[in-house]
């Protein structure tokens, strides 16, 4: 069975449900916890080559410099 973004999409919204249950293609597969979907959303996001929706991209954190003056 190839992983596809609708898996991915399911697995997501059960997360969000905060449901351990999950019904793909007919199968259902009971997670023991939350950890453990998370997990099989880590991978199969891995598996489809998409960002993990859970932990997106940080963004480039930005450095200022404050110049003070005494004159």
């Amino acid at each position: 069975m190839a992983l596809t973004q609708t898996h991915l999409n399911t697995l997501v919204e059960a997360w969000a449900a905060g449901t351990t249950s999950v019904t793909i293609d007919g199968k259902r597969v009971d997670y023991r916890s939350m950890r453990d979907l998370e997990t099989a959303i880590a991978v199969t996001a891995k598996a489809i080559g998409a960002a993990n929706p859970l932990h997106p991209a940080r963004p480039v954190s930005r450095t200022s410099v404050t110049k003070f003056s005494r004159g």
